[in-house]
């Protein structure tokens, strides 16, 4: 179907909060009318989210379940919805309310005339509302890392709640290589476009479970920023490389 949006929900443990999540995600796209599909890509929760999710499916065949069995990790279980999406745009939100779902259309509407569009807590009709000041400060300081390493003109390049055209995600697979959780800020390592849009949402309190922030996702952070300034500087220096360097998937 034309103009249909991919709605990219990666899960573990949020049996809790699946339902709700994508009862609320159908209401708000329905209200506006846009064609869409809801993918969850859940990594073999043990508390039954995929469980959960199929049996959604069976009373709206656009949701759409998959589980990973060996696969961990959300910047991951996002490409794989992207590769099982059949809409011309795709978006991506966490499942536990976290991020506002009444901003979806919005994005949606921006994808019109952009590439990306990011959903960010850092604008005039944004904010973090209660989020807690370390994890405030953490993320805070992980903008301005990539803000000095990357020239990309956005605010909130940690978000996790944005859109992409598929065009753009097909023009770009090939140089992703996900991990972590923060595929938005790789995207933004190796996409070249400057049709760039930014919405402002406040970030919500976690509805059920727990948050899923600890010393691991620093760590891909990390290694997102080394792995990503690497892959930059031999594309700007293949003249070391030769042929076979540039089509190569080497990481440091």
């Amino acid at each position: 179907m034309k103009d249909k949006t991919s709605i990219i929900l990666p899960t573990y443990n949020e049996a809790g909060n699946i339902r709700n999540c994508v009862e609320t995600i159908t209401k708000v796209l329905e209200k506006d009318g846009l064609p869409f599909e809801i993918i969850i890509v859940d990594d073999n929760s043990p508390d039954g989210t995929f469980e959960v999710s199929k049996v959604l499916a069976k009373y709206d065949s656009r949701v759409k379940p998959f589980v990973r069995l060996t696969e961990k990790g959300l910047s991951s279980a996002v490409t794989f919805g992207y590769n099982k999406a059949e809409g011309d745009k795709f978006v991506v939100v966490d499942a536990d309310f976290q991020h506002d779902y009444s901003k979806i259309p919005d994005v949606i509407r921006l994808l019109r005339d952009n590439d990306i569009v990011v959903a960010t807590r850092r604008s005039q009709d944004g904010g973090y509302g209660n989020f807690p000041v370390l994890r405030k400060l953490a993320s805070l300081f992980a903008t301005k890392i990539s803000e000095w390493l990357f020239p990309v003109k956005i605010s909130d390049p940690m978000s996790g709640f944005f859109g992409i055209r598929k065009t753009v995600y097909l023009d770009t697979k090939d140089k992703l290589h996900p991990r972590g959780y923060k595929i938005l800020f790789e995207i933004l390592g190796v996409v070249k476009t400057d049709k760039i849009a930014e919405i402002g949402y406040t970030f919500g309190l976690r509805t059920w479970g727990h948050s899923k922030l600890d010393s691991g996702v620093i760590f891909y952070f990390l290694w997102d920023l080394i792995s990503i300034k690497w892959y930059q500087w031999r594309q700007s220096h293949h003249f070391f490389f030769g042929s076979k360097g540039r089509n190569s998937h080497i990481h440091p």
